[in-house]
Formats: structure tokens, C-alpha cells, sequence
């Protein structure tokens, strides 16, 4: 990234024009597939928000609007600012950068600043990096401009509001939405959908008595609501078998639902330094007709699975399910280039209002 120049909002094209010229000589060469709004609150997770934004940099060019709301109310400011954010990876595309630094009264200029600078023709994609159940002002202008919303529910502060909110988006608004934490479980889902891909494993998965799952318990700075990819797991597979809740209990560091037809799930923790925090370690599923299929999570390889199936009759030899990238920025450009909402993705948000009533996550 150049250094940003602060310029007046007026002064934003022309600006980005001169650094331009200045960067003639390079062979660098200015890219956009799509523009990128992003918006946060000032705090220790701007950095880790602009660090993944680089990623999408690296893999795909786009022109990025960056807005930093500053919730300290006795501050009143609005700051404009642009650069260019060259890619780290081997292309030598640069995009403009657009930063927006606002606190008080000051958010009712930011769509209008916005708007002129928004390049024609190209899909507008929104990263809202807040909980989206938290009412703002920016939200609903920002949306009108974007063709699509992606959230991060690690943000939010339950998963039932969360949940509720996108929902409400989607079936009132008519948006497409999407969830980072969502995308971060492509490789499981994909696990799950080549495991049981015949008659008689399709028999296995609709005959499941015990679901246990782990998930990593390492906290971080920037992680710290580690049981929602576990909870989405669970609402996916509950969701899609047509499962009725019946209830839960906490024991210690399990969460412990009881489902019709006698089928218990567990939900628990181990705690893994080099894994990434609040990922699927392992997840186990014991059939009524005593199946067993086991998935365990190769610590030293975290984008390898290993398998290991047996039943009544038949022990299967293990074998290794590669999950794919699950790198930081990884998962918002999958989101970014899918069409429409996925309906596996709906019906999750659903069963998770269930699951979550005790505001677990």
C-alpha cells in the first residue's frame, strides 16, 4: 500500500490520478473486478479487517471503500484518504483505496461520499464487520447500495439475533447474505456430501443415534465466540434430517441436545495452539445399527481429515479427505463469487434460532 494521502472528498479522483501518474513507470497495472464497501467500528479488529481485505487483494483486484465509524461520542470529524493496495501475490495489479474515518453526526455524509465513487458496471459487494442485530445508521444506506451482504458472525453477540437478522434480510429485504463462518465450513460440508454418497450411507446419515463435535477453545484478540462453527455444523445436519429439539444441557465444557427419536448431540472442546481458533477438530457419528464413522482433523496438516469408517460387518481402511484453503480473506472470496443465498444456508439460519435459544453463542 502507498501512503495514504488525505485529501477533501472532492479531491478523491483527482488524487488517486495523480498517484497514478506517479506510478507510470512501474509495471504495475490498476485493476477492478468488483468494488468493495467495508465497514467497521474503530477498535484492536481494524487492523485484522484490513488484513483481510489484502487477501481478497491478492487473489482478486477490486476498488475498496473502507469506512471506520468512531463510536467515541465526544468526537464529531469526518477524515477522507486514498491510496493503492498493490497485491502481495505474484500479479502486479494495484486498486485504489478509499478511506472513510467518521464519528458523530458526521455518518449521514458517508453514502453521498460513497456513491460517485462507486465504478459503474461492476457488482458492489458489502463486508459489514459489525453484528448486524445492533441497529446503525450506515447499515440500511450502505445496503441500498450493494449487491450483496456478507457478515461475520464472529462479531455478533448471540447467534439467535444474528441468525434472526439475516433471515429478516433475506425474506423481507429480498438481499443476498452470506456468513464468513458459514464459508469457513466449505471443506466439512464437502466432507459430509462425498462421505455419504450411496444407498446405504445415505441410510447411515438418516439412521445417526450419536453426533459428537469438537471444535478448537483457542481465543484470540480477534476470536473469541469459538462454538459457532460447531453450532453450524450441527444445525446443518439437524436441519437437513429433519431433527425436532427437544432440549439442552451444559456439562462442563459440553453442550449436550437431545433431539425426537431418542438422537443426542454433543458439542465439545479441546484446545489446539496451531489450529485455527473455534475450527472443527473432529466430529463423530454412531448409527442405531452401531456404524461408526469417525473424521479427525490432522493437527500438523489442518487441511486434512482423517477418515476412518467401520460397521456391523466391515472395517474400512482410514483415508485422507482434503478440507482445501481455509486461510484468512479465503472464505470472503468464496462468498464474494457465489450467486444468490444458498437454501442449505437459510435453513441452517433457521434450525440455529432453535438451537441457540439459550444464547449459548
Amino acid at each position: 500500500m502507498t501512503t495514504q494521502q488525505i485529501v477533501p472528498p472532492a479531491q478523491i479522483e483527482s488524487e488517486l490520478l495523480r498517484i497514478w501518474d506517479s506510478l507510470d513507470k512501474t509495471r504495475q497495472m490498476r485493476a477492478s473486478l468488483f468494488n468493495l464497501i467495508v465497514f467497521n467500528r474503530l477498535s484492536s479488529r481494524t487492523d485484522y479487517i484490513r488484513n483481510i481485505v489484502q487477501k481478497i487483494i491478492d487473489t482478486f483486484p477490486c476498488r475498496v471503500l473502507f469506512v471506520t465509524h468512531d463510536p467515541d461520542p465526544s468526537k464529531h470529524y469526518l477524515k477522507t484518504a486514498v491510496s493503492v493496495m498493490a497485491s502481495t501475490g505474484p500479479s502486479a495489479t494495484v486498486c485504489d483505496d478509499i478511506d472513510i474515518g467518521v464519528a458523530g453526526s458526521e455518518w449521514e455524509r458517508v453514502p453521498y461520499i460513497i456513491l460517485p465513487h462507486l465504478l459503474p458496471d461492476l457488482p458492489v459487494y458489502l463486508l459489514w464487520a459489525e453484528d448486524p442485530s445492533q441497529s446503525h445508521p450506515l447499515f440500511q444506506p450502505l445496503a441500498m447500495l450493494s449487491t450483496r451482504i456478507i457478515f461475520d458472525s464472529e462479531s455478533a453477540d448471540h447467534l439467535i439475533g444474528f441468525s434472526q437478522t439475516l433471515l429478516s434480510l433475506k425474506e423481507q429485504k429480498g438481499r443476498d447474505i452470506a456468513d464468513l463462518n458459514w464459508a469457513r465450513l466449505d471443506g466439512w460440508r464437502n466432507l459430509l456430501a462425498s462421505t455419504f454418497d450411496s444407498k446405504e450411507r445415505i441410510a447411515d446419515l438418516k439412521d445417526i443415534q450419536e453426533l459428537t463435535i469438537s471444535y478448537n477453545a483457542r481465543e484470540t484478540e480477534f476470536f473469541c465466540h469459538l462454538k459457532i462453527q460447531a453450532m453450524y455444523l450441527l444445525a446443518l445436519i439437524s436441519s437437513r434430517l429433519d431433527w425436532s429439539f427437544q432440549s439442552m444441557e451444559k456439562k462442563e465444557n459440553r453442550f449436550c441436545f437431545k433431539f425426537d427419536s431418542a438422537i443426542k448431540a454433543t458439542i465439545e472442546s479441546s484446545f489446539f495452539q496451531d489450529l485455527p481458533p473455534g475450527c472443527i477438530l473432529s466430529m463423530k457419528i454412531v448409527t442405531k445399527g452401531q456404524s461408526h464413522y469417525h473424521f479427525i482433523r490432522n493437527p500438523k496438516q489442518s487441511n486434512q481429515v482423517t477418515v476412518q469408517i467401520t460397521t456391523h460387518d466391515r472395517c474400512s481402511l482410514p483415508f485422507q479427505f482434503i478440507l482445501g484453503k481455509t486461510a484468512m480473506g479465503q472464505s470472503l472470496v468464496r462468498e464474494i463469487f457465489l450467486k444468490g443465498t444458498s437454501s442449505f444456508f437459510l435453513e441452517t439460519l433457521h434450525q440455529l434460532q432453535i438451537l441457540d435459544k439459550e444464547k449459548i453463542c
